[in-house]
């Protein structure tokens, strides 16, 4: 008997490789998947979140346009102090916090060279949308903030990005990416993560319309965009609360390694495959504390060691960094 609905997977876009170069935007999931694929690729080839866990299209947009386009990027003017104390920036996550301005953007400016370098020969860009709902900073309602940093609400006004200026907007810098980076695939997902504050429904809604703006992209640029469905394999293939954390909203480790499964067959080629798990084994035989490195055993072990790493950078002409 089955006991599964199990999700079809798309067909495979340019599949990832040693040599790929990664960069991945959004939201708690897409950190989740990006540190495996941190993992997974040589030291280097992947850039994860610049700007911290962003969740809305516009923010996500904002960031894929500052890492492909020279001369755009955040400003200065955007950092302020905290209720924490700490100074932060309106356009980052809580990953960015100092204790001035001038260290605060340093950090942005840091984080934002250290992805263009991946960018600039970026073979692949993950974009994970998790909600359309964005919140305006009432001081200047031009400014659409990527974290409200627990300032009070009062701030911010809350709206729902109207889908048609969503669309709009991504399908402008789709055409151009795709003349300015004709090798790379612009592969979109969604965060399996519900939005229970907005009411079960409303954050159904919410999926829909993200669902409706990728499936645009698609439909417009063809090949060029792919999907995903981490969403779907959650909400049908495992549809147990099992799979949830304990706030029954966001999936359980159990379900992020299901999906990182399905993610890997759909996505890595079979030289990535067996690149990744040499490479792993080599991390954990390097993380291996040995209690006394004098006795036989222990020197067996090193050996062994050092003959696996000389084969793997043989092998992979010495893409591994101990």
């Amino acid at each position: 008997m089955q006991f599964q609905t199990p999700v079809n997977l798309p067909t495979s876009p340019q599949r990832l490789t040693p040599d790929s170069r990664v960069v991945l935007l959004g939201s708690c999931f897409a950190q989740h998947i990006g540190e495996r694929m941190v993992q997974s690729l040589p030291d280097g080839h992947v850039a994860l979140n610049p700007c911290g866990t962003l969740y809305n299209p516009h923010s996500l947009l904002h960031t894929a346009q500052w890492l492909t386009t020279e001369g755009q990027g955040p400003t200065a003017d955007l950092c302020f102090e905290g209720r924490d104390g700490l100074w932060h920036h309106r356009l980052f996550s809580t990953d960015v916090s100092a204790t001035s301005r001038e260290a605060c953007w340093a950090q942005v400016e840091e984080r934002i060279a250290a992805a263009r370098t991946v960018a600039q020969r970026m073979t692949h860009l993950f974009v994970t949308l998790s909600t359309d709902h964005v919140y305006r900073l009432r001081a200047d309602e031009s400014v659409i903030v990527a974290n409200c940093h627990k300032e009070p609400a009062a701030h911010f006004r809350e709206e729902i990005y109207p889908l048609q200026q969503m669309i709009e907007e991504w399908s402008a810098w789709v055409e151009w990416w795709q003349g300015a980076h004709p090798q790379c695939q612009l592969i979109f997902t969604l965060s399996p993560y519900r939005y229970a504050k907005y009411g079960m429904h409303a954050s159904q809604l919410s999926k829909a319309r993200l669902l409706l703006l990728i499936d645009a992209l698609q439909e417009q640029f063809g090949e060029r965009v792919s999907y995903f469905p981490a969403y779907e394999i959650l909400m049908d293939e495992l549809r147990d609360y099992r799979f949830y954390e304990a706030d029954m909203l966001h999936p359980s480790h159990v379900a992020v390694d299901y999906i990182w499964e399905r993610f890997t067959e759909w996505a890595f080629s079979p030289t990535l495959t067996e690149y990744a798990t040499e490479r792993e084994r080599l991390r954990r035989d390097f993380a291996h504390h040995i209690l006394h490195p004098e006795s036989p055993e222990a020197q067996a072990f090193l050996r062994q060691r050092e003959a696996r790493r000389q084969a793997f950078l043989e092998k992979y002409g010495g893409r591994f960094a101990t």
